[in-house]
C-alpha cells in the first residue's frame, strides 16, 4: 500500500502545481465552416501545414520511410510527427504523403499533435458511438466547444478546408488579443476574490509496468485507476501578499484491510511566511498539538507581480503551443500541449523566488512526459472577470524514465471546476489562534515529515 500512498501524493502535488486557477485568459474567434471548393491537398502537404502551426519537439530516434527521402525536409517533420504520436508507424514503412487528405486523418493528425488522449473524456460524451474509432477525439472536441462535422470522415479534404481547420484549433487570432486585453484591464484592478472548486484524477495504467508488482500492488493500482481520487478546494486571496487556501482529497478505500484515510491542508500566506496544517504534523507531537506549523520566509514571490506577469499574457515560448478560441456569449476555450514542465516557469520568467521552482521542475521531468491542457471559461459579459472554468490536464509519464517500479501507469488524468466570486467585495484573511502560535519549521523539515508519512 505504501506505492499506493506515494502516487496519490505525487498526484496532489501535480495537482498543486497545475491545477491552481489563474485569472489570465485568451481566447480566439471561431472560424467559418469553408464548403468544399477548390483544389485538393496531400497528406504531406498538410504534415508541412502542421509543423508550421505548432511547435513540436525534435525527434530523437531518426526513423526510414520507403516513400519519403532521408534528406528531404518532410523526413524531419514526420519523424516529429511519429515522436509525438500523431503519425502510427504503418506495417509496410511508408507515410503515403501524396494521397488525398482525408477529413478523419486531417482531425486525427491534429488531436495527435494537440496531444489528445486515447481515452474518454473525464465526464464528458462523445458525439459518436463508443465503437467509433474516432470517439474519443471527438468526446475531447466536444467538451473544448469545437464545432466540427463528424459525418463522412472518409471526404476528401480540399486546401481550403485544411487552412481553416488549421487556423480554428491551431492558433490564436486578434479578436483574442483584444478580448484578452479587455479581461487583463478588468482584472489590474481586482484587489480581492474568492473560488471554490472540485478537482478529480483518474489514470492509465501500463499494463508490462504491472506485471512487475505483486499481486496486492496490482490490486491497489487496479482499484486506483477504478474509483481515483478527488479532490475539494477552497481560497481567499487579498492583494498584495494574503492567500488562504484548503483541500481536501477523499481517498478511496483500497480494500486489503488498510485504508489510506483522507488528506486536509490548510494553508496561510501572510507576506513572506506560510502557515500550513497537513497530516504530517496531526495531533501526534506533544510539542505541537495544534499540527499548525510556520516556515518564515517560505514563500519568496510576490503576489502582486505574480499576478502582473499572468496577465501579461502567454510568454513567446508558448504561442504556438497553447491555442483560445472564442465560443460566444463571454465563453473562451483554449487547448494545447507542454512538451516540458519548465516551461510552465516561463510564465513567470524573471521574478523573485523561481529559481527553486525551475529546479523542481527540470528534475521532475526526468519522469514526466508532455501534458496536454484543455478548458473552457466564462467570463462576466460587464466586468469581463471570470465566472467559472472547466479543465483537463492529462499527464504522461515518460517511459524510459526507468521508475515503471514506482510508477505503472502512463498517463495520469486530472479534470477541475472552479467557481469565483466576491471580487474586491470585502475579502478577509486572518490567521486563527492556533496557526499564530504555530511551531516554526523550516520547509525542508516540512516536506520531510510529509514524506515520512508515506
Amino acid at each position: 500500500m505504501k506505492k499506493g500512498k506515494v502516487a496519490a501524493a505525487g498526484m496532489l502535488s501535480l495537482a498543486m502545481l497545475m491545477g491552481t486557477p489563474a485569472l489570465n485568459v485568451l481566447a480566439a474567434e471561431p472560424t467559418a465552416v469553408v464548403q468544399p471548393q477548390g483544389e485538393t491537398l496531400t497528406r504531406g502537404e498538410f504534415f508541412k501545414m502542421l509543423d508550421q502551426a505548432i511547435d513540436l519537439p525534435k525527434a530523437e530516434e531518426k526513423r526510414t520511410y520507403k516513400d519519403v527521402p532521408q534528406s528531404s525536409e518532410l523526413a524531419d517533420i514526420v519523424n516529429k510527427l511519429q515522436t509525438v504520436g500523431a503519425l502510427r508507424d504503418s506495417n509496410d514503412g511508408t507515410v503515403r504523403p501524396e494521397s488525398e487528405l482525408k477529413a478523419g486523418e486531417a482531425i486525427a493528425l491534429i488531436s495527435g499533435v494537440l496531444g489528445i488522449p486515447d481515452h474518454p473524456v473525464p465526464g464528458g460524451a462523445s458525439p459518436l458511438d463508443s465503437k467509433h474509432w474516432a470517439s474519443n477525439i471527438a468526446g475531447w472536441m466536444k467538451s473544448a466547444k469545437v464545432d466540427y462535422n463528424w459525418n463522412d470522415l472518409d471526404r476528401s479534404v480540399t486546401k481550403q478546408e485544411a487552412q481553416a481547420l488549421v487556423k480554428q484549433l491551431l492558433s490564436t487570432s486578434s479578436d483574442a488579443t483584444k478580448l484578452l486585453e479587455e479581461s487583463q484591464k478588468a482584472q489590474q484592478n481586482v484587489k480581492s476574490f474568492r473560488l471554490k472548486g472540485d478537482t478529480s484524477f483518474s489514470m492509465v495504467l501500463k499494463q508490462d509496468a504491472l506485471d512487475q508488482l505483486s499481486a496486492d500492488e496490482r490490486k491497489t493500482f487496479d482499484e486506483m485507476a477504478k474509483k481515483g481520487l478527488s479532490m475539494k478546494i477552497e481560497g481567499s486571496y487579498v492583494m498584495p501578499d494574503s492567500m488562504y487556501t484548503k483541500s481536501h482529497m477523499k481517498m478511496p478505500d483500497f480494500g486489503q484491510g488498510e485504508s489510506m484515510g483522507d488528506m486536509e491542508i490548510e494553508q496561510y500566506i501572510i507576506g513572506k511566511d506560510m502557515y500550513m496544517k497537513m497530516p504530517a504534523f496531526a495531533p501526534t507531537d506533544s510539542e505541537n498539538p495544534s499540527g499548525w506549523v510556520k516556515m518564515k520566509d517560505a514563500f519568496p514571490l510576490d503576489m502582486k507581480a505574480m499576478m502582473e506577469q499572468q496577465l501579461s499574457g502567454i510568454p513567446p515560448q508558448l504561442e504556438k503551443k497553447l491555442f483560445y478560441r472564442s465560443a460566444g456569449e463571454g465563453q473562451l476555450s483554449f487547448q494545447g500541449r507542454i512538451d516540458k514542465l519548465s516551461e510552465l516557469a516561463s510564465m513567470m520568467n524573471g521574478m523573485q523566488g523561481m529559481e527553486d521552482m525551475t529546479a523542481a521542475l527540470e528534475e521532475a521531468e526526468k519522469s514526466i512526459g508532455a501534458i496536454y491542457i484543455q478548458g473552457v471559461m466564462n467570463l462576466d459579459p460587464k466586468t469581463k472577470l471570470p465566472v467559472d472554468s472547466s479543465m483537463q490536464f492529462v499527464i504522461s509519464f515518460n517511459e524510459k524514465a526507468g521508475n515503471a517500479e514506482e510508477m505503472p501507469f502512463k498517463q495520469m488524468v486530472m479534470a477541475q471546476d472552479v467557481k469565483y466570486s466576491d471580487y474586491n467585495d470585502n475579502v478577509k484573511i486572518e490567521l486563527p489562534e492556533a496557526a499564530k502560535q504555530a511551531k516554526e519549521v523550516s520547509a525542508e523539515t516540512a516536506t520531510a515529515k510529509q514524506v515520512s508519512k508515506q
